[in-house]
Formats: C-alpha cells, sequence, structure tokens
C-alpha cells in the first residue's frame, strides 16, 4: 500500500474518531415531546387571541385533536411548517411566525400537555421535539 493511501487512510480515521467524540452526551439524548413543557403559558394566551381570530371559526379543538393524533410522533417543525403553508385557507401564510408558533402552543395546551419555562420556537429545536398524541 502506498504512502499516499496510508495517509487519507489515518486522515479519515481521525475525521471518524472526532466526529464520534462531538456527539456528546447532549447530542444522544432523546428528543423532547410535546409533553416536556415546549412551550410558555404566555403563549399559550398569545395563541388564543390568534386562535379566537383567525382559526376557531373553522376549527374546533376536536379537529386539532385528530390532526395531533395523524402526526404522532412526528417532529413538532413539521405540523408548524404545515400549518403556516396551509393556513389561514384564504390567506396562507399571512400570520407572522410567532402567531403561528403561540396557536400551537394554544392547541396544545388545550388537547392536555403543559405549559413550561422553554419558549416554542422554530428556529431552535422545534424539530428535535416529537408530537405524542392526545
Amino acid at each position: 500500500m502506498n504512502k499516499s493511501v496510508q495517509s487519507a487512510r489515518k486522515i479519515l480515521l481521525l475525521i471518524g474518531t472526532l466526529a464520534g467524540l462531538s456527539i456528546g452526551p447532549a447530542a444522544m439524548a432523546q428528543d423532547q415531546t410535546v409533553g416536556d413543557g415546549v412551550f410558555t403559558a404566555d403563549q399559550v394566551s398569545a395563541g388564543q387571541a390568534v386562535y379566537d381570530a383567525q382559526c376557531k371559526n373553522c376549527h374546533n379543538m376536536r379537529f386539532y385533536r385528530d390532526t395531533l393524533r395523524s402526526w404522532n410522533n412526528q417532529p413538532l417543525l413539521y405540523l408548524w411548517e404545515n400549518i403556516m403553508g396551509t393556513m389561514p385557507a384564504d390567506n396562507p401564510g399571512s400570520l407572522m411566525y410567532e402567531e403561528y408558533t403561540d396557536v400551537i402552543a394554544y392547541i396544545l395546551h388545550e388537547n392536555g400537555f403543559p405549559a413550561g419555562e422553554a419558549t416554542l420556537d422554530p428556529d431552535n429545536g422545534m424539530d428535535k421535539i416529537k408530537i405524542l398524541a392526545p
């Protein structure tokens, strides 16, 4: 085996070792779920106002309970993106990102999931939060 192949193998081995070290306990921890207090009470309050103004006329909480069941074990970010891209039906994507996030917090709360200290944020970890069926 020539020296350049040996050097390449050593480099790949080193890269693999370093990559393995960068996956520490935090990266190996289980994903959160919507049952882990992933939104705040303030987001629930703000979300209720948006829900009452934008969602309530077409969707009751039974609709959202069924929706959460159909998205069971999927990342919460996927549901957020779906709602943002399709709602309100007459003007999809017209709400601010924060309003969509607050509505999701309200929906989760109304389906029995607890508020916590963490602020739900689509740009910060929402892809690691799994939906649970209520």
